[in-house]
């Protein structure tokens, strides 16, 4: 998992040698399940320097774009049309990220 390897990587850079704390952002349109997430984390980390981390989740909202409105708007899921139009968005502006926010280890 790329979570775990670069949590790994910033840890040997900085000399740190346990992590207690991972912080991650997943947006509600990454199609990430973060239950399963949560879970392949804690098999994964398994003798690893995050094998007692906690992880915390940040969610972000979606936002997307219908370009014949010209019209930004709030996205529960993929699915949400434009609540002017009723069309799919042409773009997806915000939403759809699985990033590390912040490490904190010892």
């Amino acid at each position: 998992m790329n979570i775990l390897l670069i949590a790994e990587e910033e840890c040997h850079k900085a000399g740190l040698h346990k992590v207690e704390e991972v912080q991650l952002l997943v947006g509600n349109l990454s199609g990430v399940d973060t239950e399963a997430l949560i879970t392949c984390l804690h098999i994964a980390t398994r003798d690893t320097l995050l094998q007692s981390a906690r992880i915390l989740l940040d969610r972000k909202d979606g936002k997307g774009y219908c370009s014949g409105c010209e019209e930004e708007f709030y996205m529960a899921d993929l699915l949400t049309p434009c609540p002017v139009c009723f069309q799919p968005p042409t773009e997806f502006r915000a939403g759809q990220e699985l990033q590390i926010i912040a490490i904190r280890a010892e």
